[in-house]
């Protein structure tokens, strides 16, 4: 990415460093500590962008061309998917519900949960999120089995989303910032993520073993066109802001970042549990090797299913359906770490 040579590095003097740390902690913790920020994280995502930048030296042409088109196209998939699942629900909920006088509840959930997955780097994975809660309802489960098929069916959702740029924030920021092409992200962490998307997926369907549930226990989601074009408004604002920070914060990152070991930076980043994983990747992988950052970036998909706050999917699938933060804890955790330790051996051993 190119960059002016007044905007280098907000790290280049003493007063821009310690501003740097202070828009840091921002970024990271302002989230977490008042509700509000949280309630409005796109708004100030984009306001810390803008003061990044100012701070950096100031937008050039390029930045702003950047900033103003890279969301474009991510931002008409969420627009043009969301209005398509909302005419299309009510057809799409009777074929399911014919598929579910054919086949057992765990074989449809898990052959669900893959396909969703695999299409959900294309309809984006904030319209994945809100079909697999249909998907959810459609399954008639009981109260602790429908929290864990989310459970596993987010963590699935979440990798496969990130195999285009147009499937989340997260991968649309590796892609702009490592310089791959559509299909680049697919062929870097494809290998790796479709064994475990198809993992989590069987997993929901063992989660998901019994009967079906009486009819009243189906939920639906109801999405209206002014929602559709909110959050399309919305996701311009959040890749739109962080560009602007990965832009700003790129020599700084990549000094620091670029001092830790990659077993230690794969560890590290199970903070994206509560930390959402398009900040962290829009901070860390300047100036990597395509390896390092496979593994970076596959260290945050998995560290952010582990909380609710960690990824997209996982907040919107535990608002719709009243899951809980523990409860999702308690479910998410082991399964998380389990994959974590099986990915940590596997690229080491690769290695």
């Amino acid at each position: 990415m190119a960059r002016s040579a007044t905007g280098a590095s907000i790290a280049l003097n003493t007063m821009n460093q310690w501003s740097a740390i202070a828009i840091l902690v921002l970024l990271l913790f302002g989230p977490l500590l008042f509700h509000w920020i949280e309630r409005n994280l796109e708004a100030y995502f984009l306001a810390l962008g803008v003061a990044a930048t100012l701070l950096a030296g100031g937008f050039h042409a390029e930045l702003a061309r950047t900033a103003l088109s890279e969301p474009i196209p991510i931002t008409a998939a969420v627009v043009g998917f969301a209005l398509l699942f909302r005419y299309t629900r009510e057809p799409l909920d009777r074929a399911f519900a014919r598929l579910r006088g054919r086949f057992p509840r765990p074989l449809l959930t898990a052959v669900s949960v893959f396909v969703l997955a695999a299409v959900s780097s294309v309809i984006t994975v904030i319209v994945a999120a809100l079909v697999l809660v249909e998907i959810i309802g459609l399954l008639r489960l009981d109260a602790e089995s429908r929290a864990k098929v989310a459970v596993a069916g987010c963590f699935a959702v979440g990798m496969g989303a990130a195999l285009t740029p147009l499937g989340e924030p997260l991968s649309t920021l590796a892609a702009h910032v490592l310089g791959l092409p559509f299909f680049g992200l697919f062929f870097l962490l494809g290998p790796y993520m479709v064994p475990g998307i198809a993992a989590s997926a069987i997993l929901a369907g063992w989660f998901s073993r019994g009967a079906y549930e009486p009819a009243s226990s189906e939920r639906h989601v109801r999405e209206t066109v002014r929602q559709a074009f909110v959050q399309g408004i919305k996701v311009f604002a959040f890749i739109a802001g962080l560009i602007l920070i990965s832009d700003a914060f790129g020599p700084f990152a990549s000094r620091y970042v670029g001092m830790l070991r990659k077993e230690v930076l794969f560890w590290a980043n199970t903070v994206s549990a509560v930390l959402d994983n398009a900040t962290l990747v829009a901070l860390e992988v300047h100036d990597m090797s395509l390896a390092r950052a496979r593994e970076a970036i596959l260290s945050l998909l998995i560290s952010g299913g582990l909380l609710i706050p960690g990824n997209i999917p996982n907040i919107i699938v535990a608002g719709l359906l009243r899951i809980r933060s523990g409860q999702w804890a308690r479910i998410a955790l082991p399964i998380g770490l389990v994959m974590l330790g099986i990915y940590f051996a596997a690229l080491n051993l690769a290695l």
